[in-house]
């Protein structure tokens, strides 16, 4: 079937399809296996809306466009050819930013707890050990363990610093960008066998007095900031590299970080993950194991690549995120006026329907009222006529004329004298 309207547009595809070409489905190029796989997911509004408005023919060549330039498959071309799709503002960057100082902080300071925590636990132990010993010569009944004591408090602040809750926020926060732990942990312990080994090869070349004094006769006798320790003490500094910008007891102190946060699970960011890797590299040239230098190094790079790729998956997450919220806005602001309208008619028709229940009130009570008034004006009149009646004499005289054979007056006000007489 061939459909009339204009090509879709690459954007819209992508924004549909982006969920459905994904892992190892980013590498198919086959029209039937496209095809497949966007029937297999139809169902959802986006490309159902696609279909609709074109056909399963055109959306599966755009989507073949799509594949074969490897826009599914690299963000980082995605983000070449729809850069709108991955861009932050200059808010949402300074927020990234602030939130990675702040893991960052957090992250520094739990490792310090732990290295403080195996510290007090390290004196606790020799604590608790002598006072065992005066015990078993004085043979007293023990008394409370000041150790335990001791290590319950920095314990509790090592797990405290651990977790780190979440400020409540109106939006779940995508950065700072972590890996996931166990990819985390992984690559870790694997970074710290791999320095111990560099720097048993090391202790090996040049200070043997060290490990035959220590009694260090193998790699994985020595913890790797034991090493660091002992570097930092030795006479001789290392010869000078300029490819290694950072001081040397900054970068020991770094290296060391990386056991600590190996052996006690603490999460890092990634960019903090790519900051280990960055100085385990620089120590690897340090101790001049050129080989370890690249292998670190194409670490350093597969796991940058994994976490750009992750950064803009986040970047993409969000900036779709801002334009669903954007139309949910201008949705709320429609659906605002729908309602003021509603309410606006609603308030018209009922002082409507006020007015006419008043007009049928009125149309009820005129036949009554003229009635009434019909009524009222015959009593009125009735009662004129009857006081009018009542003030004629019997021959229709006025009773209140007082004029004629009864005024005795006369017209001075006195009484006839004549009339009295007689």
């Amino acid at each position: 079937m061939v459909s009339n309207n204009p090509p879709p547009d690459e954007r819209v595809v992508y924004l549909a399809l982006k969920n459905v070409f994904k892992g190892h489905n980013a590498g198919v190029r086959q029209n039937r296996a496209i095809r497949k796989l966007i029937k297999q997911y139809r169902s959802q509004e986006d490309i159902s809306d696609l279909i609709r408005e074109h056909n399963v023919d055109v959306i599966c060549n755009a989507a073949r466009m799509l594949l074969c330039d490897e826009v599914f498959e690299s963000t980082l071309k995605a983000k070449i050819r729809f850069p709108e799709l991955f861009d932050l503002s200059p808010t949402q960057s300074a927020e990234r930013e602030a939130s990675e100082a702040e893991a960052a902080r957090h992250e520094a300071d739990a490792i310090e707890h732990a290295v403080q925590a195996r510290r007090e636990y390290s004196q606790a132990t020799i604590l608790e050990k002598q006072q065992q010993d005066e015990l078993t010569r004085t043979e007293k009944p023990p008394p409370a363990s000041a150790a335990a004591k001791q290590l319950s408090t920095p314990v509790t602040g090592l797990n405290a610093s651990c977790s780190h809750p979440a400020n409540p926020i109106s939006l779940p926060p995508l950065f700072p960008i972590y890996l996931p732990f166990k990819s985390q942990h992984n690559l870790l312990v694997h970074l710290q066998h791999l320095l111990e080994a560099i720097c048993y090869d090391f202790g090996r070349r040049a200070v043997p007095e060290l490990l035959q004094r220590r009694g260090w006769d193998c790699a994985e006798a020595v913890e790797l900031n034991r090493w660091t320790e002992e570097f930092a003490k030795l006479h001789e500094p290392f010869p000078a590299n300029e490819r290694i910008k950072k001081p040397l007891g900054q970068l020991l102190r770094s290296v060391a970080n990386i056991r600590h946060t190996a052996v006690h699970r603490i999460r890092v960011s990634a960019k903090g993950v790519e900051q280990f890797l960055l100085d385990a590299e620089a120590l690897a040239l340090l101790l001049g194991d050129i080989k370890q230098v690249d292998n670190i190094s194409k670490m350093r790079r597969e796991t940058q690549a994994a976490t750009e790729e992750l950064q803009r998956n986040k970047q993409f997450l969000r900036s779709r995120l801002e334009d669903t919220l954007k139309g949910l806005a201008a949705q709320r602001e429609e659906l605002k006026l729908l309602e003021d309208n509603a309410i606006a008619e609603l308030e018209r028709e009922d002082r409507d329907y006020e007015i006419l229940a008043g007009k049928s009130v009125d149309e009820a009570i005129a036949p009554s009222e003229a009635s009434f008034s019909t009524a009222v004006e015959t009593d009125a009149n009735t009662m004129i006529r009857v006081h009018n009646t009542d003030d004629m004499g019997e021959n229709g005289d006025d009773l209140n004329d007082t004029e004629g054979p009864w005024d005795i007056t006369t017209p001075d006000g006195n009484e006839d004298s004549d009339s009295l007489s007689s």
